[in-house]
């Protein structure tokens, strides 16, 4: 097992890192300069890598990597600041390290294998889905929405897993992912880090849409916000929604936090009134303990989400 002293001599190699379990795909290392790369809803994102001493590893990535100390810390800023903890090989060729989503790994491409991961994906027009299509046969047509951490993707997954439902994710319409999470998976919310991205005509306006979403979602948490930016990520998101439920037919479940009134009732608006949302809740104090099981004790996580469960707009009684 490693010690504690600082080792000098990491560092990571230049090319492609392919990057699993997290919502970041690549890696690029271009001399000083470090940045994820496939990440098509924000382009490239600069990361700062450093190295040393960082404290006491997970106990799954001492499992992983034999070491019992993270020896790199790799931070980036998209709407907030993030950090990681890690362990990098001696020889740089891998990476493990704990992120919000859990445990992910980075692992050194040859530029032929980076360029078959880049042009990895589904097609946008029609992503692979485990239902069964018919477009004859419109059925229920459900939004389960509320705060970070109620039970939202676990009730759509177990609406398709024992109801044959159509579960849609709306987290991987942002993430430009097939937003059909497997119904047998454990965690559904998790599970959409390892969902195949989009590809096709309609990425680049998609992509345009959630570049600003995400710029202004740090400004709505802040309490003053662009409403056209949240309207226009929602109306795009609408048009996948009815262009897919058209496509696939059957009930549907789509899973998606829709904070705001105002924005349930825009979509209504766009998705006509046959939709029907159902605002999940629950104790504050149960959210955040599911929120800290779910992402294994990242108090990061559950503060960011924990602020969010009062700006919710609970259900009214004329919707």
């Amino acid at each position: 097992m490693a010690d504690k002293k600082e080792d000098t001599s990491l560092a990571m190699i230049a090319g492609h890192y392919k990057v699993t379990g997290n919502w970041y795909r690549t890696l690029c290392v271009e001399g000083d300069r470090i940045v994820v790369k496939g990440i098509k809803e924000m382009g490239e994102i600069p990361i700062l890598f450093k190295f040393g001493d960082f404290g006491e590893a997970d106990p799954k990535i001492c499992e992983m990597t034999g070491q019992s100390f993270y020896n790199m810390q790799l931070s980036y800023t998209t709407f907030k600041e993030f950090k990681e903890l890690g362990v990098i090989s001696k020889d740089g060729v891998k990476i493990v390290a704990k992120n919000m989503m859990g445990i992910g790994e980075m692992e050194w491409m040859t530029e032929e294998e980076a360029a078959a991961w880049m042009d990895d994906g589904d097609p946008i027009e029609a992503p692979p889905a485990p239902y069964k299509i018919q477009p004859e046969n419109p059925g229920k047509f459900v939004w389960l929405t509320g705060p970070p951490g109620v039970g939202k993707s676990t009730s759509a997954q177990l609406l398709a897993r024992n109801h044959g439902y159509v579960y849609y994710e709306g987290d991987c319409f942002g993430g430009i992912k097939n937003p059909y999470i497997p119904v047998d998976v454990q965690d559904p919310s998790l599970a959409q880090v390892n969902q195949r991205p989009l590809k096709g005509e309609g990425v680049e306006k998609r992509k345009e849409s959630n570049e600003k979403m995400i710029k202004e979602f740090g400004a709505f948490l802040k309490g003053d916000y662009d409403k056209e930016v949240f309207e226009e990520f929602y109306e795009l998101m609408c048009e996948d929604i009815q262009t897919e439920r058209l496509r696939i037919g059957g009930d549907w479940a789509i899973a998606a936090a829709i904070l705001s009134r105002d924005w349930r009732d825009f979509i209504r608006s766009k998705l006509g009134p046959e939709l029907m949302f159902v605002v999940l809740d629950m104790e504050l104090e149960d959210q955040v303990e599911r929120i800290r099981i779910r992402h294994q004790g990242d108090e990061n996580a559950v503060k960011m989400m924990k602020d969010m469960h009062g700006l919710c707009d609970p259900a009214r009684e004329d919707e």
